[in-house]
């Protein structure tokens, strides 16, 4: 059987929103929350459930598997901020416990009921970031995102067409390059900046089927891949109307940022391949593509620029993980989604993509940081794991002018 407790306010207080509820409202609100156990297997959440619940958890460890095979493990520490998980509904995870698990699960009305007190007495739109009220009525952008993904209708766009047939054929070091080839000889756009960079002479006498695979074993494989998918996603940001590009702008400028600090952060650590580091600070946040949609449907919501920047906030990680997943993306792509805005974000051993992704990012809001809302370097675990120094960030940032202008060169 199940055990339960109610939450005692140091556990409230780990809950970012709600922690400066005065102690008389996390009273309130402890009164009407439960912590579960959960036992080693136990599932919480089943893939394709529709249940209007919010799942927190708040000790323990859990795997997240998605019915495409594909799964990452959710660890929280007593105190470690609690965050919501598998929030998309249907839900695309089944969520198990892998040892004893504490953990919330608060359906909507009492979100809603949470949501009125928290808002009543902070007055702060960041409240929606957990409590989310699903009424139709109710104007904030985020709650139509969270409606709409709940019902599975929100518009994902897709990627063009070359990058669509080379997922399909993908398969890493074992990619068969002769389909490879046989798919870049109908793209000579794609494959003129392939040869360009493997520096394939047009003096020579290959064939242009012979030139294509010159380029790719002269490039590898892997290398290729990035920069097709890199090629591709720039492509789809500058199709895109006018109107939506103007919203999109400084996104699309952090993102190139961040893809340009990664891959000289990778080429300095020698510890990642620098073209998979910059394809994933480019795609960190693609997910914003398609918040964009959503905002420009709904012009009537007369949206300031503070509830935008929360909803872009709140949602990117939900959005760009569902994204990345329509196009097929490998999981330490989606687990940058993910995580990299998560500065407190810590795990056992050697510093991993998402951590180098996640400094990249830092070192990209930086500059823009007037109001100095990021924590301290020493107060980000990735930093220490990665071993970069104040005078190293600041060489890196000054090469990523460069690198940005010639990753810009790939799509132009």
């Amino acid at each position: 059987m199940t055990e339960i407790k109610i939450p005692d306010l140091s556990t409230l207080r780990r809950i970012k929103v709600i922690s400066r509820l005065s102690e008389g409202h996390l009273i309130a609100v402890a009164n009407q929350l439960r912590i579960l156990k959960a036992k080693k297997k136990q599932v919480l959440l089943q893939a394709g459930s529709n249940e209007k619940t919010s799942l927190y958890i708040v000790k323990g460890r859990v795997s997240l598997l998605a019915h495409d095979g594909k799964s990452k493990i959710v660890a929280v520490d007593d105190d470690q901020e609690i965050r919501p998980i598998a929030q998309l509904r249907p839900s695309i995870y089944d969520v198990t416990a892998l040892g004893p698990v504490e953990y919330i699960k608060v359906d909507v009305g009492k979100l809603i009921e949470i949501s009125d007190l928290s808002a009543s007495e902070l007055g702060d739109i960041s409240v929606h970031s957990m409590f989310t009220d699903y009424d139709e009525e109710d104007s904030s952008i985020v709650n139509h995102l969270y409606h709409n993904l709940m019902n599975n209708s929100i518009k994902l766009p897709s990627l063009p067409s070359v990058a669509e047939r080379v997922q399909r054929i993908y398969r890493g070091r074992a990619t068969d390059i002769d389909a490879m080839v046989n798919i870049l000889v109908s793209y000579p756009d794609v494959s003129r900046k392939l040869k360009n960079v493997a520096r394939c002479s047009s003096d020579n006498k290959l064939s242009a089927t012979g030139k294509i695979r010159y380029s790719i074993e002269r490039l590898g494989v892997m290398p290729v891949y990035c920069l097709i998918m890199t090629y591709a996603i720039g492509k789809l940001v500058k199709r895109m109307p006018e109107e939506h590009l103007q919203r999109v702008g400084s996104f699309w400028h952090h993102s190139l940022n961040v893809a340009a600090i990664s891959r000289i952060l990778a080429k300095k650590s020698r510890a990642f391949p620098p073209d998979l580091a910059m394809l994933a600070g480019l795609i960190h946040g693609i997910g914003v593509l398609a918040i964009d949609d959503r905002l420009l449907e709904h012009k009537n919501l007369m949206l300031d620029h503070i509830e935008i920047d929360h909803a872009i906030q709140v949602m990117r990680p939900e959005i760009s993980s569902l994204l990345l997943r329509k196009w097929n993306f490998a999981d330490v792509l989606i687990q940058v989604a993910e995580e990299c805005g998560d500065w407190s974000r810590d795990h056992d051993g050697a510093a991993d993509l998402c951590d180098l992704v996640l400094v990249a990012n830092y070192y990209g809001m930086l500059q823009g940081d007037v109001n100095h809302s990021l924590p301290k370097v020493d107060a980000v675990p990735a930093m220490a794991r990665l071993g970069v120094t104040p005078e190293g960030s600041i060489d890196t940032i000054r090469e990523s002018v460069t690198v940005k202008r010639n990753i810009k060169k790939l799509f132009a």
